[in-house]
């Protein structure tokens, strides 16, 4: 096996195999593997950067995908410490700045 995906053999099954071969996958099927519904799942993709369109195909590209979920992990994470305050202040930061750019 190539990268360190060897060193969490043990935690993996043949689906979690099959899935980190792919490098873009579908709405349909992430939401299956990360048991997200699809709403959810459309305006996460969108967010995260990670959605390529070809023609009437949409793809989210799963790398992107997974690095923007790590990140909100991280926040969420946080925020059940108690660290309430700074993630707050984190998102109203990234709100002003969004609202200016877009």
């Amino acid at each position: 096996m190539s990268g360190c995906i060897w060193k969490f053999s043990q935690y993996l099954d043949d689906e979690d195999i099959m899935f980190a071969h792919r490098i873009f996958v579908s709405y349909k099927i992430a939401g299956e593997y990360y048991g997200i519904g699809e709403k959810p799942m459309i305006r996460m993709a969108w967010a995260s950067g990670a959605v390529y369109k070809v023609g009437k195909k949409v793809l989210i590209k799963r790398e992107i995908f997974e690095e923007y979920l790590r990140q909100h992990y991280k926040q969420v994470d946080k925020l059940i410490e108690g660290d309430e305050d700074e993630l707050l202040k984190k998102f109203e930061k990234r709100a002003k700045e969004e609202k200016s750019n877009g």
